[in-house]
C-alpha cells in the first residue's frame, strides 16, 4: 500500500529486485474493476478482552472514493477517502500504474540492453521459498527503511504468476481523542481472489501502547467478504456531503 513512495529508487540483490518489479509491474497491468462493492467484519481487542465488533458496507471507487456505511455510525453513509483499513486492492493506483508499465516498442526504437538501478538505503533480501495456502511464494523481506514512515517490510510474491499474496506493511494506528502522534505498527495484508480480481480479504495489526505506568495491549482484525464488482454505481453515493 506504500510502495511508490518507500522503494522506488532503491538497490538490493539483483534478484529480489527483479522479483519486486515484476510483482509491481503485473499489479499494475492486472484487470482492475472501477467499483468495489464487500461487506467488512471490524474487531479490536484490548489486552484480549474484546473492544470493539462492528459491521460495515463499503463501496469503494477507483480513484480512491468509499461509501461507508458502519454499524458504529448507525448504518449512516459517509464519504472518505481514507477507507478503514486501507483499499479493497493492492496499488500502485491511479495514474501510478503507467510508471510500471513496459512501454511498447515503436517502429526505429532502439533496443533495451541493460536496466540500471540507482543505490539507496533499502534493501531487499529473498528468505527463500515457502508455501503460503497452497502457493509457492518468494519470501521478499526488505532493511533500512525510515523507522518514522509507512513503508513495505515483507512480501510475498508467487514464484510462477508473481501474483502478490500476503504483505506485511507498517501504517498509523489512530487513537480517538489522543493528543500524540499516530503510532506506527505492522498490519499483515492478506489477499485472494473474487471471481476475476485479485483483492484484499483479511488484515491484523498488534501495537502495545504505555498507558500510564502500564502497557496495554491492542489487537485489530478485519475481514473483507462478499465482493461484487458493478460496472457502475450512482454518482450520489460519492458526494461528499457526509464526508470524512
Amino acid at each position: 500500500m506504500f510502495f511508490l513512495t518507500v522503494l522506488l529508487a532503491a538497490l538490493g540483490s539483483a534478484g529480489c529486485w527483479d522479483i519486486f518489479d515484476a510483482a509491481l509491474e503485473h499489479s499494475a497491468t492486472a484487470r482492475h474493476p472501477s467499483y468495489v462493492t464487500y461487506d467488512e467484519h471490524i474487531a479490536v481487542d484490548v489486552d484480549k478482552q474484546r473492544l470493539l465488533y462492528s459491521t460495515a458496507h463499503i463501496d469503494y471507487r477507483d480513484d480512491g472514493t468509499a461509501r461507508v456505511q458502519d454499524e458504529r455510525f448507525g448504518f449512516h453513509p459517509f464519504v472518505t477517502r481514507h477507507a478503514e483499513p486501507g483499499p479493497p486492492e493492492l496499488g500502485p493506483y491511479g495514474a501510478e500504474r503507467v510508471s510500471w508499465i513496459p512501454e511498447e516498442p515503436t517502429l526505429g526504437s532502439l533496443p533495451v540492453i541493460a536496466s540500471v538501478r540507482t543505490q539507496a538505503a533499502v534493501g531487499c533480501t529473498v528468505t527463500g521459498s515457502e508455501e503460503y495456502k497452497g502457493h509457492s511464494t518468494y519470501h521478499l523481506v526488505f532493511s533500512g527503511m525510515r523507522s518514522d514512515r509507512p513503508a513495505v517490510k515483507e512480501m510475498w510474491v508467487d514464484t510462477e504468476s508473481s501474483e502478490i499474496w500476503k504483505l506485511i506493511v507498517s501504517g498509523y494506528v489512530l487513537f480517538m481523542g489522543a493528543d500524540e502522534r499516530p503510532p506506527l505498527t505492522d498490519f499483515q495484508v492478506e489477499l485472494g481472489y473474487a471471481g476475476p480480481y485479485l483483492v484484499v480479504n483479511h488484515v491484523v495489526w498488534a501495537y502495545r501502547r504505555p498507558e500510564y505506568s502500564q502497557w496495554t495491549d491492542y489487537f485489530g482484525e478485519y475481514t473483507l467478504s462478499g465482493f461484487a464488482f458493478p460496472p457502475s454505481l450512482p454518482q450520489e453515493y460519492f458526494g461528499g456531503k457526509n464526508s470524512r
